[in-house]
């Protein structure tokens, strides 16, 4: 097992890496801002005619760098005649296949211990003279950096705790992480969608068709799937719900004759067999293991509901306007889960409840509730909460 991996699986190594990564990122933020020059006020009217847009979004979660996708189609709105370059990650740039970007620049994560890439980028970037660099994800120091110094025109982007970075600054106030797209298209006067978006083409459709119905999925003669719910058994740290948890569910719906496919993603994959096993015990189930991820997108647009603990499969689901249902553990997760008329969120959740919902979405859907109850109690809610 390699050291990655071994960090990845494991939840103390897991958060002893992330507690250095946000102290060297507090203190490189304080470093690089304490530089940064405050920026006379431009008017996005400023930028007319077939001007060139770099966004900037270089994160390596696939659920932070969906939540911006819609931006993506808020700027080319607003600029038609636009080149429009995105510069991500090579982990999560599969996700903007087929969406209206002219070309797809990428990070890879093993930059990080070969940090003469940084400079090798920049360089390539400062080429382009770009007349707008936004950085899409106010929280990224990663994309603050490249925003500002590739020497753009114009920059973009909101500011933190009242400091002004950018020549056209984003303001408006985040009470749930879909607001930051919002903020961007108050700012540009166009419309924007509510929801993350993930753009399938027929053939990839067709695809996820087959995986299907080789786990047995049967599909009617207009394309339509037998309604079955998609379990994603994952998520980050203590976003994850315990195996337990996941045998119980799959016993529920056994019980309640429900059709459901369990998928496994690739850190959770040390409890495939033992899912496997619970499935094959019943008849309405299968399970699925990791499948790359469009594949696996593209299987999830079949299903009635995806269920799935906060995670970036959750907001895959969001994307492609399948209905979500979130089983959240932690207060932080409300600002995240998605928050449509149809979609659930379930708190701190039992295998029955789980199932209510499955059998009764519409007792669950647009409840809102202002507070989750007291840490070790047990209740339902649906939609976005407070923020909704």
């Amino acid at each position: 097992m390699s050291l990655k991996t071994a960090i990845r699986t494991n939840t103390f190594l897991k958060k002893m890496a992330q507690g250095i990564e946000k102290g060297a990122r507090r203190g490189m933020t304080a470093l690089v801002t304490k530089c940064l020059q405050k920026n006379d006020t431009v008017e996005i009217d400023s930028l007319n005619g077939p001007i060139k847009i770099l966004l900037v979004r270089p994160n390596y979660r696939i659920g932070n760098a969906l939540i911006m996708s819609p931006i993506i189609e808020t700027f080319r709105q607003r600029f038609p005649e636009a080149q429009i370059d995105l510069l991500t990650t090579d982990n999560t740039q599969t996700l903007f296949r087929h969406q209206r970007v002219d070309h797809l620049l990428t990070l890879s994560r093993d930059a990080i211990t070969r940090p003469w890439r940084f400079p090798a980028m920049l360089r390539r970037l400062r080429k382009e003279k770009y007349d707008l660099a936004v950085q899409a994800g106010p929280s990224s120091l990663t994309g603050l950096i490249f925003a500002r110094c590739i020497k753009s025109r114009y920059t973009m982007g909101k500011g933190k705790r009242g400091q002004h970075w950018f020549d056209i600054e984003v303001n408006g106030e985040q009470a749930h992480a879909y607001d930051i797209p919002q903020m961007f298209a108050r700012a540009l006067g166009t419309p924007c969608r509510d929801r993350p978006l993930m753009t399938l083409s027929n053939g990839e459709r067709s695809i996820g068709r087959g995986e299907l119905e080789e786990l047995g999925i049967d599909f009617d003669d207009t394309g339509r799937a037998t309604p079955f719910v998609a379990l994603f058994v994952g998520g980050h740290l203590d976003k994850r719900l315990p195996l337990s948890f996941w045998q119980e569910s799959i016993d529920a719906l056994e019980s309640a004759g429900q059709r459901y496919v369990v998928f496994v993603g690739p850190e959770e994959l040390r409890h495939a067999d033992t899912l496997e096993q619970r499935v094959s015990a019943g008849q309405y189930g299968a399970l699925c293991r990791p499948r790359p991820l469009r594949t696996f997108a593209a299987m999830l647009h079949h299903a009635r509901y995806m269920i799935s603990p906060d995670s970036g499969p959750l907001h895959i689901g969001a994307a492609l306007d399948v209905p979500v249902m979130a089983l959240v553990q932690k207060r932080k997760s409300l600002k995240f889960v998605p928050r449509g008329p149809a979609d659930i969120v379930l708190w701190q959740p039992e295998a029955r409840q789980l199932l209510e919902a499955v059998i009764r979405p519409e007792q669950f859907q647009g409840r809102r509730t202002q507070e989750p109850p007291e840490p070790g109690t047990n209740s339902t809610m649906a939609g976005a909460l407070a923020s909704r």
